[in-house]
């Protein structure tokens, strides 16, 4: 089988640069520096964990959420951001998003993340089958 496969959506390259430092030697990843982009990549890849920045040039970070959720139901997403708003963490929970860390983020608290939410899909796998 193959190693799971993340999408990191970021319009800062050093944040992208620095998803790729800390997961490629466990994961695949993807790297998408916009909606379009990150659209074409959850529709055509089907990411197992999506990293979203939620503010994102020209567009409400919820409104991507809740479009790649609705694209690929079956992906978890963390969101990253440099707006620490626990109400904006509520929102983004309630439009399906896994979870939710601050940029900068601590990279032992993002890999926990991730391997949770990697753990999460396995369980609602098995408990399909």
């Amino acid at each position: 089988m193959s190693s799971p496969l993340l999408l990191a959506v970021d319009d800062e390259v050093g944040v992208r640069e620095s998803l790729k430092m800390v997961f490629c030697k466990e994961y695949r990843l993807l790297e998408a520096a916009s909606v379009d982009a990150a659209m074409h990549q959850v529709q055509e890849e089907k990411p197992h964990v999506v990293l979203l920045d939620i503010l994102l040039p020209k567009t409400e970070g919820l409104e991507i959420l809740r479009q790649i959720k609705t694209i690929h139901p079956g992906c978890e997403v963390i969101i990253l951001t440099g707006v620490n708003s626990q109400q904006l963490a509520a929102k983004a929970m309630d439009f399906g998003a896994f979870d939710f860390i601050s940029k900068p983020f601590d990279i032992a608290v993002l890999r926990h993340k991730v391997k949770k939410a990697l753990e999460n899909l396995a369980q609602k796998a098995q408990s399909q089958h």
